[in-house]
């Protein structure tokens, strides 16, 4: 019995069921977003339980500025990625290979208001989930090599390209996933009245309801993501549990 293989077949298998974890949440989300249609937005406070809604979202008092590209919007995603060098784990191979590794990451929100042509709601996704297409591109911070990048941010690191490409920064990518002024919004939680001084039909909160979503595009479109990114998950979980179970039923 070989010790290493042993070890081997463990960690694929925790590594498998880690990425499995979340795929019974997404197939629940996906399955409770399906039990209603959206409603217009006049009919959202005779609601009880999850409320629907789609329409277009407009800023309510301020909107932020995305960090990497420098859109407008109301609520984004993001993450910052870094290019390693992994050289391999065999002592008479010099080979390596390469792989994103996180550096950097988190969201940040404005309350908004979704118009259709019934009504407004107000809107706090602070404590929402985010279902936001990505827009992701890659910058090579080198001499002659502007950065993509067009927000206060972005303008900073093309400045800093040179310099950062010196220190080692020469592979990054940025990704974004946000909700822009005016773009197509659908948002899933509970109806309650608007907080005081909100000019608005209704409120959408998270407040005794499982889910409070928020997304970019339509209900069907956004339980097409959740339905697809929990396929996803099961089969890359399998990808790593199976292998580790063949490995392990082998000294059975």
């Amino acid at each position: 019995m070989d010790i290493g293989e042993i070890a081997f077949g463990i960690v694929f298998i925790a590594f498998g069921v880690y990425i499995l974890r979340n795929s019974p949440k997404k197939f629940r989300r996906w399955r409770k977003l399906g039990e209603n249609d959206p409603v217009p937005i006049r009919d959202a406070p005779t609601e009880s339980d999850l409320v629907e809604i789609e329409g277009r979202a407009r800023p309510h008092e301020a909107t932020l500025e995305s960090p990497y590209f420098g859109e407008d919007c109301v609520a984004y995603k993001h993450k910052t990625e870094k290019k390693v060098r992994r050289k391999s784990s065999s002592s008479s191979s010099s080979k390596s290979r390469t792989k994103w590794k996180t550096i950097d990451s988190g969201k940040k929100s404005r309350p908004f208001v979704v118009e259709d042509d019934s009504g407004t709601a107000y809107v706090d996704p602070d404590s929402a989930s985010f279902s936001f297409a990505s827009d992701q591109r890659r910058t090579k911070n080198t001499q002659g090599d502007s950065s993509p990048l067009g927000s206060t941010l972005g303008k900073a690191i093309s400045a800093a390209g040179p310099a950062l490409g010196s220190l080692g920064f020469s592979k990054r990518r940025y990704t974004e996933e946000r909700l822009d002024i005016d773009s197509q919004c659908y948002v899933a939680g509970a109806a309650e009245q608007p907080p005081a001084g909100v000019d608005a039909d209704v409120s959408l909160t998270g407040t005794d309801v499982s889910t409070f979503l928020v997304s970019d595009t339509t209900e069907a479109k956004t339980r097409l993501r959740l339905l697809l990114s929990g396929l996803k998950s099961v089969v890359w979980g399998l990808i790593f549990v199976i292998p580790g179970l063949a490995v392990l039923l082998g000294f059975i």
